[in-house]
């Protein structure tokens, strides 16, 4: 046992303590930070200073305008021709002519150069309900304002979701299976191409010399979670840091009404913890059969579609959550992650498939690892040649 920990010890040094893991930590971040900027950006630059006049003859809109986006000015006019005026000089876009008996008779003209901004209209319409409700108390017209609120409950499945559109927090499991994913692309497979490469350098064989395989194929996998852990830690730390910058110093609203799914993100968590050491498992037992590192980017990139493969069954998840279907992907260790993830978002998944899948996933792991031994004490003697599951009949 002590010699496991040895060189699991020695691989978690090895992976940690070089240039491309601060690289590694860093690139998921300012990714992330990158397409929010970028984001952001393509927002702002489509925001337009609008200047909006009014006319309004019959004094129906008594309360002047709060005119609290400073990007829409909302501009009164006495008359039609001089709001006319100022939308031939450009000093406005375009006015809205109501009619002398407003609101009787609500046939409003809208008179403008150019498409109006849609964000210009919102304004406009909510200076004309907040004129309405002026003779209700605070309380009643804001709640009037701020619209009908119509929530889905659908009682089988646990679930409810606002008729808008869903939070956040709804989709936060399945921001947490990406992570998972985006963790596995970047260290499963490099430990693949690892093992490959010091195949051909024989290094491995030296070391073979004073441990057997599968106890040195234990160490390598333990040594790689461990590093796995402390990069999904840091990002979680980074991302988390995002999110206290973003909701107190910035003061985004929408970072600060995330409702978290505490209890879907533990069970994710719990089952890709094993998921990774039965996946991590997998890349060291075919980096034991293959015999170049060409070989091992290909057979990566096969396991990454298959990682994958629940987000192109995302709607028929979620047209059948607790279908046969979604069950057996859920137990399937290299997809579990993501299509509980997915499921989560559609129905409140029952713990004990959870717990299933972490067993299963655990399970696996420790039959690759047996497996991995085996599989590179076969091979050891190969060299450059790639291990045959069955042989040739002359």
């Amino acid at each position: 046992m002590l010699k496991i920990w040895l060189v699991a010890e020695q691989q978690f040094r090895k992976d940690v303590f070089k240039r491309s893991f601060l690289l590694a930590i860093l690139a998921l971040p300012l990714f992330l930070g990158f397409m929010i900027a970028m984001g952001w950006l393509s927002e702002t630059m489509q925001q337009q200073s609008t200047a909006l006049g009014y006319v309004d003859p019959g004094h129906a809109l008594t309360q002047p305008p709060a005119n609290a986006d400073g990007k829409i000015t909302l501009l009164p006019f006495a008359s039609a021709t001089q709001a006319r005026a100022a939308l031939d000089e450009g000093q406005i876009d375009a006015y809205y002519l109501l009619p002398v008996d407003y609101p009787h008779t609500r046939q409003t003209e809208l008179v403008y150069s150019s498409q109006l901004d849609s964000a210009a209209v919102r304004a406009f319409n909510e200076l004309v309900r907040r004129n309405l409700l002026a003779g209700q108390e605070a309380q009643v017209a804001d709640r009037a304002l701020a619209g009908p609120e119509i929530i889905i409950r659908a009682t089988d499945r646990g679930r409810e979701t606002p008729l808008s559109a869903p939070g956040l927090g709804t989709f936060l499991p399945l921001m947490l299976a990406l992570l998972f994913a985006f963790l596995v692309m970047t260290v499963a497979a490099t430990l693949m191409e690892t093992m490959a490469a010091e195949k051909q350098n024989r290094t491995i064989e030296i070391v073979v010399s004073s441990i057997s395989p599968s106890q040195m194929m234990a160490g390598k996998i333990i040594g790689v979670v461990g590093m796995a852990l402390l990069l999904a830690a840091s990002w979680v730390a980074l991302m988390l840091g995002f999110a206290w910058f973003g909701a107190t110093v910035m003061g985004w609203d929408w970072l600060r009404g995330i409702a978290i799914p505490w209890r879907d993100l533990a069970l994710v968590i719990l089952v890709a913890v094993p998921s990774f050491l039965c996946i991590a498992a997998a890349m060291v037992a075919l980096g034991a059969t293959i015999v170049d590192t060409q070989e091992a980017q290909q057979i990566g990139g096969v396991g990454f579609l298959i990682i994958f493969m629940p987000i192109y069954l995302f709607f028929a998840f979620g047209n059948s959550p607790n279908g046969p279907l979604a069950i057996a992907f859920s137990l399937f260790p290299p997809t579990a992650v993501t299509t509980l993830a997915v499921r989560s978002i559609f129905m409140q998944v029952p713990a004990l498939q959870f717990l299933a899948a972490a067993l299963v996933a655990l399970v696996c792991g420790m039959l690759l690892i047996w497996l991995a031994g085996k599989l590179f004490r076969a091979n050891m003697l190969r060299y450059g040649q790639g291990l045959r599951l069955w042989r040739r009949r002359g």
